[in-house]
């Protein structure tokens, strides 16, 4: 996976000190970076993608529609009405709207935040900031395999987060 790469311009330190022992009581390090710049990219069609990871043309039409919902923080709230409407224009019920979201999940294209909420995977769909996309994809991984017959199988999971 490749990190974000990141300039350091400037570092500023600010330190409290407690005048009559001379003691430093607090000591704050702020570093200004700059991230690089967008890279170049080629637009990619959401049927192309889902034929390289094998998602059933089913979950493609349903991917559709909740991609309408993304934010700008990368996630996608599903609300009772927007599922309601969903599941009415896909001409399916609840259940089979919910086995949809798992096989997703699955492939990893998005995955559970909490109760009716999804993030979608920044390597594969963005909007917002650069910045923004970049530090958001930091939190997948990204790994890479072939079959025995030579096929690529391309499996992202959530990093662990770092105990302090």
């Amino acid at each position: 996976m490749a990190k974000v790469n990141k300039r350091l311009l400037s570092a500023k330190t600010e330190r409290t000190v407690n005048h009559e022992t001379g003691e430093i009581t607090s000591e704050t390090v702020t570093n200004v970076v700059q991230i690089r710049q967008e890279p170049p990219y080629v637009k990619m069609y959401i049927d192309d993608l889902c034929q390289l990871m094998e998602v059933p043309a089913a979950d493609r039409k349903t991917l559709e529609l909740l991609l309408r919902k993304l934010d700008y923080e990368g996630f996608i709230t599903l609300s009772p009405r927007f599922r309601k409407e969903t599941c009415e224009r896909l001409k399916i019920k609840d259940q089979t709207f919910r086995n949809r979201l798992n096989r997703l999940c699955k492939s990893s294209i998005i995955r559970l935040h909490s109760t009716n909420e999804y993030e979608v995977n920044p390597r594969y769909f963005a909007r917002g900031e650069w910045r923004s996309i970049c530090e958001r994809r930091e939190s997948f991984e990204m790994k890479i395999r072939y079959s025995e017959k030579g096929r690529e199988i391309i499996t992202d999971r959530e990093k662990q987060p770092e105990l302090f």
